[in-house]
């Protein structure tokens, strides 16, 4: 586990993989992604500050294995003058090409959480 991890200025990706429970920290500015999640297993992430990025979590769509992965986020602090695309949902490949967007939202499969879940402060 790592505790109160906290990045400035993130390039790619603010801790280095596999990470598999995050608790307390947080990233700025990361341009692109903060988490990406590879490998499999589950990664936990909870009480995490980020703002100004482009994604806090990504699962990889082009990796050449395709393994299960699921992420729980709890209490995340963002910024305050956006709301976030929670669950943004990409057919993978093992081509190395970016992943195609197939939909976005709880789908009841893959994205499992309802919008009371969610809570902007």
């Amino acid at each position: 586990m790592h505790r109160k991890v906290t990045n400035y200025d993130v390039c790619r990706q603010a801790l280095p993989r596999p990470v598999w429970h995050v608790d307390g920290g947080g990233a700025r500015p990361a341009s692109d992604k903060v988490f990406q999640h590879d490998g499999g297993g589950e990664l936990t992430i909870r009480n995490f500050d980020v703002s100004n990025f482009g994604k806090l979590y990504r699962s990889c769509g082009n990796c050449s294995i395709q393994d299960k992965r699921t992420v729980v986020l709890q209490t995340i602090y963002g910024d305050n003058s956006r709301k976030i695309s929670i669950c943004d949902r990409y057919t993978g490949n093992s081509s190395g090409a970016e992943p195609v967007e197939t939909g976005s939202g709880p789908d009841g499969a893959y994205c499992k959480y309802t919008s009371s879940n969610i809570v902007y402060k």
